[in-house]
C-alpha cells in the first residue's frame, strides 16, 4: 500500500485571493451602510458577493489536499474535492517522469489531446497509460520509486523512464 497527501500551495493562493475579496467587499458593505443601497450600489454589491465567496469557498475546499494512493482496490490521484481512480487492470502500464508545470500550462488538472495531468508541482511524478479512451495521466508523487514498486507488485507493467531527449524526438 502507498499513501501520501499534501497540501499544495495553489490552496493559500485561493485563501489570499478570499481575504483580499473580503476586505475589498467589507469597504464596499461599508458604503452601502453609509450612502444607502441605491446610491452605493447595494444591488450588484449582493449580486457578486454571493457567488464570489461561494466559488472561493469551494475553490479553497476543493484543492486543500493532493493525494496519492495504491491499495488493494487501484490507484486513486488528486484533489479532495476531484480525483480520479483506477483499478489495477485499467492500467496498461507506468513509468517514472520528470514534469514541469510550465509545460502543462499551470497547475491543476489539465488536458491535453490524450493525455491528462494532475500537476502541483514541477518535479518526478509517475504516468500511467489507460485502457480509458487510450489516455495517459501524469501526476505528481513524491516516492516514485515506492509507487511504483506497489503497482509492479499489483501486476502493472512498469517501463522505463523516457529522457528528455527521447521526449523531444516523439514530438
Amino acid at each position: 500500500m502507498y499513501f501520501e497527501s499534501e497540501r499544495p500551495w495553489l490552496t493559500w493562493a485561493f485563501a489570499i485571493t478570499l481575504l483580499v475579496c473580503v476586505v475589498i467587499y467589507a469597504f464596499w458593505g461599508w458604503r452601502v451602510v453609509e450612502q444607502g443601497w441605491g446610491q452605493a450600489g447595494g444591488t450588484p454589491f449582493v449580486m457578486t458577493l454571493i457567488p464570489t465567496v461561494v466559488i472561493l469557498v469551494f475553490l479553497i475546499w476543493s484543492s486543500s489536499t493532493y493525494f496519492v494512493r495504491a491499495d488493494e482496490f487501484g490507484l486513486q490521484f488528486g484533489f479532495k474535492g476531484w480525483s480520479t481512480t483506477f483499478g489495477y487492470s485499467d492500467i496498461i502500464e507506468a513509468k517514472e517522469v520528470d514534469i514541469r508545470w510550465a509545460h502543462w500550462g499551470g497547475l491543476g488538472w489539465r488536458w491535453r489531446p490524450g493525455r491528462i495531468g494532475c500537476i502541483v508541482r514541477s518535479g518526478r511524478g509517475v504516468q500511467i497509460a489507460t485502457n480509458r479512451s487510450n489516455r495517459s495521466y501524469t501526476f505528481n508523487c513524491r516516492d516514485c520509486d515506492e509507487l511504483l514498486t506497489v503497482l509492479g507488485k499489483a501486476g502493472v507493467p512498469i517501463t522505463s523512464p523516457t529522457t528528455v531527449a527521447q521526449a523531444a524526438s516523439a514530438w
